[in-house]
């Protein structure tokens, strides 16, 4: 079934009869990108049938709306604007892509609405400093990621090491951290090569790379780029060491490397382990998908999907019985919560609810070990 007309049939499974409470979401549903996007649209209807199956929210039951904006700025704030009009959500979960929440941002789309949005994907800093009031942020920011993995490369006694960036907004800026991070951990910088936007054949990228002789390689990359640049490096014979931010998940890397070239690689993640039941949250989820989307694999596309659905309930019912978008957005100020291994506090007016991350690694099972 295509993807598009699975979203519209999921949708309706959500139960439009007595749909009072609308979440929304605009995200693309095609091209390289966008099975990023299509789990988080499945982790959070995970949670919403969850949520409906239970009852609802207040006992009003979930309507989860999505159009896809083509992974093209314009169209998202052209889409935002039509379902705020449309549809009247009480707020919008998981925007995604650098550029397209940088255009929500400067069109003021979202203060014109008075809508909130739950989550947004990359968690490149320009989103997030000065950002909106309007975006609630559910995991650590690339800032954080990029300092995290190079405190742990200092930590093992690496001292020099080069950059893949992204050549897009979330690159450029993630680079600037990289640069700041490098300095503040004494690390020697040997080299800062730029990837194309959403770019797969790189084979000169990784050549680039060995000829720096760093000691270890940094991907500051989206989910297709990242996993083509482990492919090549490897392919090259290089077994430098490899890390790379949340966004390239280990089953993006096995799609396109073998598994014993992908064995040892590093990346930072902002959640917990999508595929282990070792904290409240991701059990939760597990069975919620299992019950869902059995034939999807847990991952944490997922999961982030999940924990957005998740915090916008929790705001929409802690705002009353009769919720405004207005009222979710001061229950969302107001928010300290832990969801079961992962704690939010939105309380200090930073509209960034954590700052927890750690550093996974792909085992011989082809998933992350953290």
């Amino acid at each position: 079934m295509p993807i598009r007309t699975f979203i519209l049939f999921a949708a309706l499974q959500v139960t439009t009869a007595h749909a009072d409470v609308v979440i929304a979401q605009v995200s693309p549903t095609k091209g390289p990108l966008a099975v990023t996007a299509v789990g988080n649209y499945e982790g959070a209807m995970a949670y919403f049938n969850t949520v409906n199956a239970k009852g609802g929210v207040n006992g009003q039951k979930v309507r989860f709306v999505h159009e896809d904006d083509q992974y093209k700025p314009e169209d998202t704030v052209r889409l935002v604007e039509m379902i705020a009009g449309r549809d009247k959500p009480l707020a919008f979960i998981n925007l995604f892509g650098s550029a397209n929440v940088l255009a929500l941002q400067s069109s003021k789309v979202l203060e014109r609405i008075k809508t909130p949005a739950v989550g947004a994907t990359p968690g490149a800093e320009a989103m997030r400093n000065p950002g909106s009031p309007w975006i609630f942020h559910v995991g650590a920011g690339d800032r954080a990621q990029i300092r995290h993995i190079l405190q742990h490369l200092s930590t093992l006694g690496i001292r020099k090491v080069s950059v893949a960036h992204q050549y897009n907004p979330m690159g450029k800026s993630g680079l600037g951290h990289f640069n700041e991070a490098a300095a503040e951990f004494k690390l020697e910088v040997v080299g800062r090569v730029p990837v194309p936007p959403v770019g797969e054949q790189l084979a000169a990228t990784a050549k680039q790379l060995q000829a720096t002789g760093a000691q270890a390689y940094v991907m500051v990359l989206v989910r297709n780029s990242g996993a083509a640049l482990v492919r090549d490096v490897r392919a090259a014979s290089d077994r430098t060491p490899i890390y790379g931010m949340s966004y390239v998940p280990a089953e993006a890397i096995i799609e396109k490397t073998p598994l014993e070239s992908a064995i040892g690689v590093g990346v930072a993640q902002v959640l917990p382990n999508a595929s282990a039941d070792k904290t409240r949250l991701t059990r939760d989820f597990r069975a919620a998908m299992r019950t869902h989307y059995p034939k999807s694999e847990p991952s944490n596309p997922h999961l982030t999907g999940y924990v957005a659905a998740q915090v916008a309930v929790e705001a929409i019912s802690r705002a009353g019985a009769s919720p405004t978008p207005e009222k979710v957005t001061a229950a969302l100020r107001q928010l300290r919560m832990d969801l079961g291994g992962l704690p939010l506090d939105f309380t200090d007016g930073q509209n960034i609810g954590t700052q927890w991350v750690d550093i996974g690694v792909v085992n011989r099972r082809g998933q992350l070990m953290y």
